[in-house]
């Protein structure tokens, strides 16, 4: 057998027995357009790589032009050609807490914090209080509303609004002389013991502290004065099952438990620090947060920023919860990654294209506080949410990064990660395995439509 045949095989094999994993993976997942497309082409690979192979096994083109084009396609998908450097612009400014939208919708008619907010930003008094006439999200109203499910879930976020009492506390009297390389790997030990899933550390930028606090048991309006050097990010994984029913309510069961861990793993890592005899400080959803999460996160090392605005995981996509702690702790901070994300994503808009509310940007990006980025329209998406009762997470069901961490998709992240072409192609490979409209935006589109 001459070396053109062996090639021939060995590429033809290669080929069959990655879409057959694909075709497995796929029934794994529940993904049956998938695995019949993958299966498929499995099948075209092997039964006609073997017919070709066997009638033209004399014929060198036959085999030599199909061999080539396959290795010729698999160096362009993982070479590290054509990788375009994105640069995300510099912070040039501190945002009011009381002006996130999980604030807002907390300023009813007739209150203090009503008329003073309104007097600063009368041009947001119309949009929020149409969104507050709306049913408050797990409460009967919503479309996805179920009693004891929808209550048990609510009882967690309640919890979690009560621990926000805990987040800080006395410092120790004995500082314990650390160095920051020691530090740093005991912290990282303990957080991962903790139940965390991947962690990294920053230096906490000023910028992306809060300048007032618009949330939790803290004076409405006071002044945050966080000078702590570094923060130490983790993430939590969702559960991918849970996370493929969205947007009904078992979307938001399994948000609320991954905030209720990461207030538990951060309250817990804190308290430690502070034993030690360094200032920390946890920062939980409910809200007890001083920094905006994701661009701390995409410091630590943790992911990249995605389209719609919050962090993508290289191991587990968008299917993450965040969890933080600011210190002073000498530490070793990370540095970001990159993977391919901004540039795929200028590709992909699969989120944009499956958001019933239109809520995520389709377009280019637009620059806001001096960063790059994809601007979401929160009161669409707030809306959304108050209308179906939970907090929807179909852009976080359907972005291809957040399909499991199985062979071939960490085959495909890899391409992704060094070539160009193969984001393009990945892209565009995803809407033809899995469809670009789930039938879930389908559902909910239509019968939101009169809604937006």
């Amino acid at each position: 057998m001459g070396i053109i045949q062996i090639i021939f095989i060995a590429t033809g094999s290669i080929v069959t027995i990655f879409f057959g994993l694909f075709c497995i993976t796929s029934i794994i997942e529940k993904k049956i357009r998938a695995a019949i497309i993958s299966g498929f082409l499995a099948a075209i690979f092997g039964f006609g790589g073997t017919i070709i192979f066997i009638s033209y096994n004399q014929s060198f083109l036959t085999l030599f032009i199909p061999s080539a084009l396959i290795i010729i396609l698999a160096a362009l998908f993982f070479l590290p050609i054509g990788r375009k450097p994105f640069d995300l612009g510099k912070i040039n400014d501190r945002y009011d807490e009381r002006s996130i939208m999980f604030a807002r919708e907390e300023y009813h008619q007739g209150s203090e914090k009503y008329k003073a907010y309104y007097e600063m930003h009368p041009e947001l008094k119309d949009i929020d209080d149409k969104i507050r006439s709306y049913p408050e999200l797990l409460e009967a109203g919503g479309r996805y509303y179920h009693p004891w499910r929808s209550g048990l879930a609510e009882s967690l976020f309640e919890i979690i609004e009560k621990m926000g009492y805990d987040v800080d506390g006395t410092v120790g009297d004995h500082r314990q002389p650390l160095e920051p390389a020691e530090a740093t790997q005991i912290i990282k030990d303990i957080t991962l013991r903790l139940g965390a899933d991947e962690v990294g550390i920053a230096r906490l930028n000023p910028m992306y502290v809060y300048s007032h606090v618009g949330r939790g048991p803290e004076p409405w309006g006071a002044s945050i004065e966080n000078n702590h050097k570094y923060a130490v990010a983790f993430t939590l994984e969702m559960n991918y099952e849970r996370v493929e029913k969205a947007p009904r309510l078992d979307i938001t069961e399994e948000s609320v438990w991954q905030y209720f861990r990461a207030a538990l793993i951060s309250i817990s890592l804190a308290s430690a620090i502070r034993k030690i005899g360094y200032p920390a400080r946890a920062h939980i959803s409910g809200s007890n947060y001083q920094i905006i999460m994701p661009p701390v996160a995409y410091e630590a090392g943790l992911g990249e920023l995605g389209r719609f605005g919050y962090l993508i995981s290289r191991r587990f996509g968008a299917r993450i919860r965040l969890g933080a702690v600011t210190t002073d702790l000498p530490l070793v901070p990370d540095k970001p990654i990159s993977f391919g994300v901004q540039e795929f994503c200028e590709t992909c808009k699969k989120c944009a294209v499956n958001c019933p509310s239109a809520a995520i940007p389709d377009g280019d990006r637009s620059t806001v506080r001096g960063i790059n980025k994809w601007p979401l329209n929160v009161e669409r998406c707030i809306t959304y949410w108050r209308l179906i009762g939970t907090d929807c997470g179909l852009c976080m069901k359907v972005c291809p990064f957040s399909h499991p961490p199985y062979l071939v998709h960490d085959i495909i992240r890899a391409g992704i990660k060094h070539s160009r072409l193969s984001r393009y192609i990945s892209a565009y490979a995803d809407d033809l395995f899995y469809g670009k409209k789930t039938r879930e935006f389908l559902k909910e589109k239509k019968e939101q439509q009169s809604q937006f």
